[in-house]
């Protein structure tokens, strides 16, 4: 019981960087079936990257490994990017369904969980499903953001591009510090 509470803690942890992005995405024109493909694609990377580093993560923590830079830089890159097309009135429907966002992102977003899923290998516990349930909760959480940044979408309509690249800025901005 204990090995389970464990996972769903780290789950919890690494997934709380996919809920702060998706709240900053849910405010923008993504598609219901962008925004299903996006919530899955942040549970399959986390599970995937966590698994990774279960069967690599020794090798990688001990050389350098920039997981949490590498994130922090997509995050940046994209909020940026997100923040121009905003100021300068253009449409962010393309952009914002792009593959990019819905694989890209999630990816970058998951490489420092093989430094974490190594840690879980290191303590014994069972690498697949200790990979599906964090892939679960990450999956949950970024669910949870998307519907609370559509809806915050619905009170501020003209800004809520603005406000989602300037979101994504802000947390790349904290991640790096």
């Amino acid at each position: 019981m204990d090995s389970l509470i464990a996972i769903l803690l780290f789950g919890v942890m690494v997934g709380m960087d996919n809920f702060q992005a998706a709240c900053a995405l849910g405010l923008m024109p993504l598609t219901r079936a962008r925004k299903l493909a996006l919530g899955v694609s942040f549970g399959l990377c986390e599970s995937l990257s966590s698994l990774g580093g279960l069967f690599v993560g020794q090798f990688l923590g001990t050389h350098f490994f920039p997981g949490k830079t590498a994130g922090a830089v997509a995050l940046l890159i994209s909020g940026a990017t997100i923040l121009y097309l905003a100021c300068t009135g253009r449409d962010l429907e393309g952009p914002a369904n792009d593959g990019w966002m819905i694989f890209g992102l999630p990816l970058s977003l998951s490489l420092d969980n093989l430094i974490g899923g190594a840690g879980l290998g290191a303590s014994g516990l069972p690498p697949v499903m200790s990979a599906a349930m964090i892939g679960a909760v990450c999956s949950a959480l970024s669910f949870a953001g998307l519907f609370l940044g559509s809806r915050g979408r619905l009170l501020v309509p003209r800004r809520a591009n603005a406000i989602a690249g300037g979101w994504l800025v802000l947390i790349a901005a904290m991640s790096l510090r």
